[in-house]
């Protein structure tokens, strides 16, 4: 596998450099825009940011869980369409 990461700057100004032992053989070429975001937000976190926004979350939903415990699947009753 060969990855290359660039920024084009105007249209059709980027090539994209193939390494030499590919000649001759079919390779596949996937573009995709990189979400820089996503990388940079993960790279640079905050822990107690993190802990508090799980917390705020875990709030929000707990008022839609139930408990399951008690529940077993009857596979018959399940297939039962009459």
């Amino acid at each position: 596998m060969y990855k290359q990461i660039f920024i084009p700057t105007e249209q059709n100004s980027s090539k994209i450099t193939i390494p030499r032992e590919w000649y001759g053989k079919e390779v596949e070429i996937n573009l995709f825009p990189v979400k820089l975001s996503f990388r940079n937000k993960r790279s640079d976190s905050n822990p107690d940011l993190e802990k508090e926004r799980r917390r705020k979350r875990e709030e929000i939903l707990k008022k839609y869980s139930f408990s399951m415990s008690n529940f077993k699947f009857d596979r018959d009753e399940a297939n039962n369409y009459d």
